[in-house]
């Protein structure tokens, strides 16, 4: 973990009721409060935090650093350049990411001769839980800081959102059994290793080999493991969101890819999940992934979770009936659920004591409801003037149960940074499950368009604009967005593919009130609206290496050419500059 998020996770402390094993009641109006310093995406440290601010947190980024939070806030970004086409932020390449090689060094285990054979979402249905909730660890000596940190985070994680404790081997008592984890250094080259649920009567060992495993995130992993979970990408209904390129991934590793049947999917397939391993995990090479996405627009945010994601705690709330002992539950709304602590825990930019609100600024955001068929405008701050800088505007768009909610982009033009393809300011748009980070865009083709997928609650979409974590950066003159959002369907009485909602010749399949497009060569997304990206022809210029990640490309350009297209010569790039021949890039800013 880098040293920034683990000077924040250290010690952080929970201020929520812990989960008693008798009768609970509801104790407050209040939804789930997260512990103080905790952030469910890794970027928003900054404004948890005020004092780890700093002018131009975008372009001080060194362009190399790959999991740094800044790095894995551009990851999320989609910019388009002069010519309409798609990038990724100048220097984001996830390949390089430290979780791609921890991911190859991960290893879970199940006993031998095992009868634990059904899984439940990526849960082994037959697997022991561990009883009363209850996971008795002991740490074996010689760890360095940097690792007894990562468990100590880790521990506290669990035991703050979840139900399920883990605690020092000689202060669990009352418990049925004698197991407990027992996290080793283990050998050489055995990696990050842990059995799947509670498998032995005794000690069961959990390998950190040490400091491949010393992130926080790792240690969360394999914990996901020890209580029970398998890989996102093993799920029985993977085939619908993912696909694994086995003729790009060696024989002997295919069984990292096998599919566990059967599962219950009970929430839904989540891309975000710690449990997701990185797309090109496995890999043959780099530059040819592992896995890819049906929608391709999602790859940005696979492996940019540092915790775990919302849907991971609504999992394990869900296995271990972190609930069951809540009397006069609420009845939590939009994709929420009642937490261990009896009170609703709401996806992120949500609040309320039913997950019924926003969280915005005054003066913008709130609450859309739209009825089947009907549409609404959405602008910016101030439109069509300049909008604000330092503020953060959240919209939840719902529809009927039934309905999909498409949004048309009439106008964006926020600030960002053209040579690096970087968003200064941005609009977030959450279409997949509004308890996951969105897509970020601060310009766009005329007239693009998000559909809501059908996973999750398809009838609401999540939007977020945000000026304040870049807010030492001016608005353009006259930037700002104008939106269109519009409930589709909504009506149990008509065809939901008459007319067919499937564009560039993608056929509809009806299912109820809801469709699915299946769509033709070069198409994808939920209504067959998006272009597949290719290098074929070579869009980056001077020599540059092209790479096609999540429904966009980037540019690996040579020395002294930089730009989106490396169509800038004569220096070197530095920042949001080209240095010129004999000066020196200091502080990834200034030409000296």
């Amino acid at each position: 973990m880098n040293s920034l998020s683990l000077c924040l996770l250290t010690g952080a402390v929970a201020i929520v009721a812990s989960h008693p094993h008798g009768r609970l009641t509801k104790k407050s109006l209040q939804p789930f409060l997260l512990p103080e310093n905790f952030v469910w995406f890794a970027w928003d440290i900054f404004e948890r935090n005020p004092s780890l601010w700093k002018p131009d947190l975008i372009d001080s980024w060194d362009r190399s650093s790959q999991d740094s939070p800044v790095a894995i806030l551009l990851q999320t970004m989609l910019v388009y350049d002069s010519n309409g086409r798609p990038h990724k932020p100048f220097g984001i390449n996830p390949t390089l990411k430290e979780s791609v090689t921890i991911a190859e060094n991960d290893h879970h285990y199940f006993k031998p001769s095992s009868q634990w054979g059904r899984r439940k979402r990526n849960f082994l249905q037959n697997a022991r839980l561990w009883e009363q909730n209850t996971v008795p660890y002991e740490v074996q000596s010689g760890f360095s800081g940097q690792m007894q940190n990562a468990i100590t985070e880790a521990v506290q994680i669990y035991n703050d959102l979840t139900c399920v404790r883990f605690v020092p081997r000689n202060q669990a008592s009352g418990l049925p059994h004698a197991s407990y984890l027992y996290l080793t250094r283990g050998m050489n080259n055995q990696g990050c290793a842990s059995f799947v649920g509670r498998q032995y009567d005794g000690k069961q060992d959990l390998t950190l080999q040490d400091p491949m495993c010393s992130q926080t995130r790792t240690v969360v992993h394999e914990f996901m493991h020890a209580i029970g979970q398998m890989h996102e990408q093993q799920r029985s209904d993977r085939d619908n969101y993912i696909e694994i390129l086995f003729s790009n991934i060696p024989s002997h590793q295919h069984h990292n890819f096998d599919k566990t049947r059967p599962t219950f999917d009970r929430t839904p397939y989540d891309v975000e999940s710690l449990m997701q391993y990185s797309l090109s995990a496995f890999s043959t090479n780099q530059n040819s992934p592992s896995m890819k996405l049906k929608d391709p627009r999602l790859e940005s945010i696979v492996d940019s979770s540092q915790t775990l994601t919302f849907y991971d705690v609504k999992e394990i709330t869900t296995a271990y009936q972190c609930n069951a002992n809540c009397q006069n539950s609420p009845t939590c709304q939009n994709s929420g659920f009642v937490a261990h602590n009896c009170v609703c825990m709401c996806p992120p930019e949500l609040t309320g004591s039913t997950c019924d609100q926003v969280e915005t600024d005054a003066g913008c955001g709130g609450i859309i409801n739209l009825s089947a068929g009907q549409q609404q405008l959405i602008e910016s701050p101030n439109y069509p003037s300049t909008y604000n800088v330092d503020k953060e505007c959240v919209w939840m768009i719902r529809g009927p149960s039934t309905s999909n909610i498409k949004l048309t982009i009439e106008k964006l033009d926020l600030a960002l940074n053209s040579a690096t393809s970087s968003c200064y300011h941005w609009l977030e748009i959450r279409y997949n499950l509004i308890g996951q980070t969105g897509i970020k865009q601060c310009n766009s083709l005329t007239n693009q368009q998000y559909t809501t997928t059908n996973d999750g609650e398809k009838n609401i979409m999540l939007l977020k604009f945000d000026s304040r974590f870049s807010k030492d950066r001016p608005a353009p003159q006259n930037g700002g967005f104008k939106l269109k959002v519009e409930a589709l369907g909504g009506s149990t009485t008509t065809d939901p593919c008459n007319p067919n909602p499937c564009q560039n010749s993608g056929t509809c399949t009806a299912s109820g009130s809801s469709y699915t497009c299946n769509c033709q060569p070069g198409w994808s997304g939920t209504n067959c609206d998006l272009a597949s990206q290719t290098c074929q022809p070579n869009p980056c210029q001077n020599g540059g290496t092209c790479y096609v990640y999540g429904g966009s490309y980037s540019c690996q350009c040579p020395p002294s050419y930089g730009g989106a297209n490396c169509e800038t010569s004569g220096g070197s790039l530095c920042g949001s500059i080209v240095c010129q021949a004999g000066q020196t890039c200091l502080w990834n800013q200034y030409c000296v």
